[in-house]
């Protein structure tokens, strides 16, 4: 058996301790009911869900049509828990999510997008009068042409990241037995499509989940690439492509992308000969086949505005996210937290202190279960640095590669840019899942003891940051 009962039951007790005890020492700070049993009863959902898939899909056939239909299930569930949500809480923010800005800023581009296409207008032209910076494009086209073809329905947004969160769970399933084997292959395939965060973000009008789509699918290609005997020129220029396509998303992840899959292809573990010259040819076509589609596509002249632009902000990006949440920099306690919230993934906010803080401990449920399944993640990723499987290099560099980005960033404790390196991280869980080991119960439980003094001191500050104890 995979994920047993008693790791559930451990999980779930120790979600219930976290909360009861938060209750105890600030009960005039507790959340509405609603969020904390809806939160809880994910927490329960999610484990119970994860011992029953990985037990009875195990030897299952057709796995991959149920892997699909049921990632679809569970994503139209969470755009209707969402919308229910929002109506009962903020119900002026309908039809986005609450306290929505950058939902509602998407869509209005899109609006802006579909009228551009409509009369024939130069859309970037148009977006550009929205828009600070280029790297907001990519969603903002998307979202007008499906606007333009379906209605300017933000649903329509939320349904298509259904199907493209449910192809990601697929191409995800299919790294993973590239590097590993079938039963880990299963195992990231069921995490995937039951880890609440990509429910959570895929039933908003938000970029994240077709980035991501974007991102796992240039690990599958590349991982298909280096494991035929050949090279194949269709699937190099549909990386390339990609990759530039990133451009209009988030600037910076395009060199780490193109970093990265040097790092695989120079580093790959073979035993051909000559591989090493191989690998250098590789990478030469690799970055001068992405300066070609650039230059093809009239793309030169705007990548140094893009990436001018964009280094201003990723920081006000950053200092947005801070200044919503009430956090200052200037503190000292802040900066262990920080670092270790870039390791573990954010740590949940648990208490009630301020309107604003609605939003952000409305989906406590999703941090918890991150904060708690990280272990998993520690101990793949020192089976996969001890054992040095093929193709890991890219999967294993993007994830710490972005969370330093993050770390230098002072951005680590947001779940919507962490959220970019989870399903690559999942790769290394479901390793660590499947792998046993005599004292791994006992290891798991001392992590998440630890993982509770974190919540607490992450909560605790942010009482103290607002001098509230």
């Amino acid at each position: 058996m995979i994920w047993t009962k008693s790791y559930s039951g451990i999980a779930i007790l120790f979600a219930l301790f976290v909360m009861i005890t938060h209750i105890i020492l600030y009960p005039e700070y507790t959340m509405p009911p609603l969020i904390l049993l809806g939160g809880l009863g994910v927490i329960f959902w999610f484990f119970i869900a994860l011992w029953y898939y990985t037990t009875y899909w195990e030897d299952t056939e057709a796995f991959e049509r149920k892997l699909f239909l049921h990632s679809i299930l569970y994503r139209s569930v969470a755009v209707v828990a969402l919308y229910a949500l929002t109506m009962s809480f903020d119900p002026e923010s309908l039809p986005f999510e609450i306290g929505a800005i950058d939902s509602v800023n998407y869509h209005a581009s899109g609006l802006l997008v579909a009228e551009a296409l409509e009369k024939g207008d130069a859309v970037f032209k148009t977006l550009s009068g929205f828009w600070k910076s280029e790297s907001d494009y990519g969603f903002s086209i998307v979202i007008g042409i499906l606007y333009y073809l379906f209605g300017p329905y933000p649903l329509v947004i939320k349904l298509c990241n259904v199907l493209i969160g449910s192809f990601t769970v697929l191409r995800l399933y299919k790294i993973t037995q590239y590097i590993y084997d079938e039963k880990r292959a299963r195992v990231v395939g069921i995490l995937m499509m039951l880890m609440p965060p990509f429910l959570w973000f895929g039933a908003m009008v938000l970029k994240e989940t077709l980035l991501i789509f974007i991102l796992v699918n240039i690990a599958y290609l590349l991982a298909k690439l280096i494991h035929t005997s050949i090279l194949r020129p269709f699937i190099l220029i549909l990386i390339v492509l990609q990759i530039v396509i990133t451009l209009y998303f988030r600037t910076f992840i395009a060199p780490l992308l193109l970093i990265c899959i040097l790092l695989q292809v120079v580093f790959l573990k073979t035993r051909k000969k000559n591989y090493r010259i191989l690998s250098i040819g590789f990478s030469v076509v690799l970055i001068y086949s992405s300066y070609l589609v650039i230059s093809q596509l009239g793309m030169k002249e705007n990548i140094d505005t893009i990436i001018a632009a964009s280094q201003n902000q990723f920081e006000n990006e950053i200092t947005y996210a801070a200044q919503s949440r009430g956090i200052s920099y200037t503190q000292a306690i802040v900066a262990p937290l920080l670092v270790a919230g870039a390791i573990v993934t954010p740590f949940p906010s648990l208490l009630d202190f301020e309107e604003v803080q609605l939003g952000i401990f409305a989906h406590f449920h999703k941090e918890i279960i991150r904060n708690f399944m990280y272990f998993f993640v520690f101990f793949g990723l020192y089976r996969i640095l001890k054992h040095r499987k093929k193709g890991s290099i890219f999967v294993l560099s993007f994830a710490i590669g972005y969370i330093l980005v993050l770390i230098l960033s002072g951005v680590s404790f947001q779940d919507r840019f962490q959220i970019l390196a989870l399903p690559f991280l999942l790769v290394f869980m479901g390793d660590g899942i499947v792998t046993t080991y005599p004292k791994k119960i006992a290891h798991w439980r001392i992590y998440l003891f630890f993982i509770f003094v974190a919540i607490l001191m992450w909560n605790l500050f942010k009482l103290s940051n607002r001098g509230l104890l």
